[in-house]
């Protein structure tokens, strides 16, 4: 059953990379609200074939559903240069993944 539905929410793009399995994440890095972080992660997807480097963040503020959908967070510069070698963490993350292979990683 779960392959098969496993299957279907692969077709699409945006449920591949949402529900697959995080296999990597850097530290969060807060923002200037004391609430706000922002941090990134790899992901495999659903059939186990590819990854992706999405981010996470819960922005400095945001209008909600009603407002615009674009949303801020502002970052001292020792912050902003953290958040950079968090991504560059990511990107060798996922290129050692691509060169193990999609079934010799261990997702978190």
């Amino acid at each position: 059953m779960w392959t098969f539905l496993r299957k279907i929410l692969a077709r699409s793009r945006t449920l591949n990379a949402a529900l697959g399995e995080v296999v990597y994440i850097t530290p969060q890095v807060g923002g200037q609200n004391a609430r706000s972080f922002l941090e990134w992660r790899v992901k495999r997807d659903l059939e186990g074939d590819a990854f992706f480097i999405g981010l996470r963040m819960i922005p400095d503020a945001y209008a909600g559903r009603e407002g615009s959908p674009t949303n801020y967070m502002n970052f001292d510069i020792e912050s902003a240069q953290l958040i950079r070698d968090h991504l560059d963490m990511c990107i060798t993350e996922y290129n050692r993944l691509m060169r193990a292979g999609p079934a010799n990683v261990t997702p978190l």
